[in-house]
């Protein structure tokens, strides 16, 4: 059962130097502690690609650096069991993937940019990372995401995401300021409204823009349904891509909703950066692969 979910940047654990993104994912660890999870399930667009499928790791660990920071996790190899049963359930094509030793339990797998550094920020807790399959249909996506949601235990879903990649010069794509623009106020826009189904009209405009988050937004709108509250925490692009931080958690039962603490609680804890999340969209210059 999907108990919280996120969208996160993974441009560094720096995010390109922006103090409003890092006090962001900041506020994201702490919102994600008040869930109480058992397990993160992250949604990488930069793991290992395996052509068709949906490729879940089953290695006992992960570990990798980026920027000098080290970070190692366990794999819920229990969890990832599961949810590859209900994405073949579903006939999602999904295959196991592991790394090195021939006993998947024994073996520590590559920790990927697109998983570290969302998992820097939050809690350290037993993981389950997923690569999606840009050959399968925006609807399958979907789909995929109402499948892990019916997998058991208490988890949070993390869609590792950066925007558009053409803001700006510093990166290894071409400029396209007006196309970054139009993906990324549009899945800002989605995201303040709480309407990620508007997510399967932006194939055209993701393209256009050379976004790598689509294909993971589209998992997190199927497992989320329309059971959970948005909340957008921050948008910058510091640099030639745009990044995004935002938080999802159970809408409240009605009897609670009227009630001002329960519907004030979540947003005010961040405070000014909630308040202030959403920046002009522009950029400068560094550089990271999509």
């Amino acid at each position: 059962m999907i108990a919280w979910g996120a969208i996160a940047p993974h441009g560094g654990v720096t995010l390109d130097g922006s103090e409003r993104l890092r006090a962001a994912m900041v506020e994201l660890g702490r919102r994600c502690e008040q869930a109480a999870l058992e397990a993160l399930v992250v949604l990488t667009p930069h793991g290992v690609h395996v052509e068709g499928h949906f490729a879940v790791v089953v290695a006992g660990s992960l570990a990798g650096e980026v920027e000098d920071e080290q970070l190692a996790v366990s794999t819920e190899r229990a969890l990832a069991a599961a949810i590859l049963h209900e994405l073949r359930a579903a006939a999602i094509p999904a295959l196991a993937i592991s790394f090195g030793s021939n006993a998947p339990e024994l073996a520590e797998h590559p920790l990927d940019w697109g998983a570290h550094v969302p998992l820097f920020f939050l809690p350290r807790l037993p993981v389950v990372v997923i690569s999606p399959a840009r050959e399968l249909s925006l609807a399958e996506h979907v789909r995929a995401g109402e499948a892990i949601a019916r997998a058991p235990g208490r988890f949070g879903l993390v869609a590792s995401a950066d925007h558009a990649h053409t803001h700006a010069a510093g990166g290894p794509y071409h400029v396209d300021p007006e196309a970054a623009r139009a993906y990324d106020e549009a899945v800002v826009a989605l995201v303040e409204r709480n309407a990620l189904a508007g997510l399967l009209e932006l194939g055209p405009a993701a393209e256009a823009g050379l976004a790598d988050s689509l294909w993971q937004l589209l998992v997190l709108h199927g497992a989320l349904g329309d059971g959970f509250d948005s909340g957008l925490l921050a948008y910058e692009a510091p640099s030639y891509f745009g990044m995004l931080v935002a938080s999802f958690e159970p809408t409240a039962p009605a009897s609670r909703a009227i009630t001002p603490q329960s519907t004030t609680t979540s947003e005010s804890a961040a405070g000014s950066e909630v308040a202030s999340a959403r920046k002009p969209i522009s950029g400068g210059p560094t550089r990271k692969a999509m």
